[in-house]
């Protein structure tokens, strides 16, 4: 792996991440499933451990804004980390083909959305 490359994906990541809130993630599996050949659970469990950082730096930048909510993301924080561990152990129970398919069908989902949404 070039690592020029990946860092700049690693830097896509983190735009995306600060400016829309995403975390990297809708850049980062993508990007290790089909650019790097890795295998789908890999690249969420990877594109997990790069988030944590991502997130980090970002949401200390928006707090230092103004932009933060600690009720809202503590209350999120408890739910996400019960939902993040059962994710985690469910998703290996789920072939690698079926998983792609449903963040597939959920990306585009999303984006129609907010496409239309006002």
């Amino acid at each position: 792996m070039n690592f020029a490359f990946v860092t700049l994906i690693g830097l896509a990541a983190g735009l995306v991440g600060g400016a829309l809130g995403v975390g990297g993630g809708l850049l980062i599996v993508p990007a290790l499933v089909l650019l790097f050949k890795q295998p789908y659970h890999t690249a969420v469990g990877t594109s997990l451990m790069v988030i944590i950082p991502i997130a980090v730096a970002g949401a200390l930048r928006h707090h230092a804004l103004g932009n933060t909510n600690f009720h809202l993301a503590a209350a999120m924080a408890i739910g996400g980390i019960i939902g993040a561990i059962s994710g985690a152990t469910l998703i290996q129970y789920i072939p690698a083909l079926v998983a792609k398919r449903v963040f597939a069908v959920f990306l585009v989902y999303v984006a129609i959305r907010m496409w239309y949404g006002k």
